[in-house]
C-alpha cells in the first residue's frame, strides 16, 4: 500500500471505530448472505467473536505501514481460523462482506478512493494469511 492509501484507511477508521459494533454486525450479515453454510461454523460466544473481529481490524489498521507486524497479525488470523479450513471462496466472500459492511457503516463518507484503499488493505492482510 502506498502512504496515501494508508492515510485514507486510517483517517476513515475513526468513524468506523465509533460504530464498531455496527460494523461487526453488518459484516456477519453480509458474510452469511454470501456463505449461508458459514453460519454453522461459528460456535460459542458470538458477541466475543464480533469483538475479536473489530479488535483485529483496529490492530491491522494501526499497523498498515509495518509489514512485519501485519504479517504477524495475518498469521494470528490464520491460526485462529485454521479449524474452519477456509479456502479461496470463503476468503473472497469475507473480503467482499467487509467492504459491504464498511459501505453500510460509512455511507457516503466511503468515497471511491477510500473504498479502494480499504480493498487494498483487506487484500494485503488476507494475503499474509495465505503466505503462512
Amino acid at each position: 500500500m502506498n502512504p496515501q492509501e494508508v492515510q485514507h484507511v486510517q483517517q476513515s477508521f475513526a468513524g468506523i471505530f465509533a460504530r464498531k459494533a455496527d460494523l461487526a454486525e453488518r459484516f456477519y450479515v453480509h458474510l452469511f448472505t454470501r456463505l449461508p453454510e458459514a453460519r454453522g461454523r461459528f460456535r460459542g460466544n458470538f458477541v466475543k467473536q464480533k469483538a475479536m473481529l473489530t479488535a483485529m481490524i483496529a490492530a491491522c489498521v494501526r499497523n498498515l505501514d509495518d509489514p512485519r507486524t501485519l504479517e504477524d497479525l495475518g498469521g494470528q488470523l490464520l491460526q485462529a481460523h485454521a479449524h474452519l479450513q477456509l479456502g479461496t471462496q470463503e476468503t473472497e466472500a469475507a473480503k467482499r462482506a467487509l467492504i459491504a459492511a464498511l459501505r453500510d457503516v460509512l455511507g457516503p463518507a466511503l468515497d471511491t478512493e477510500t473504498e479502494t484503499a480499504w480493498a487494498s488493505a483487506i487484500s494485503q492482510v488476507a494475503g499474509t494469511m495465505t503466505r503462512h
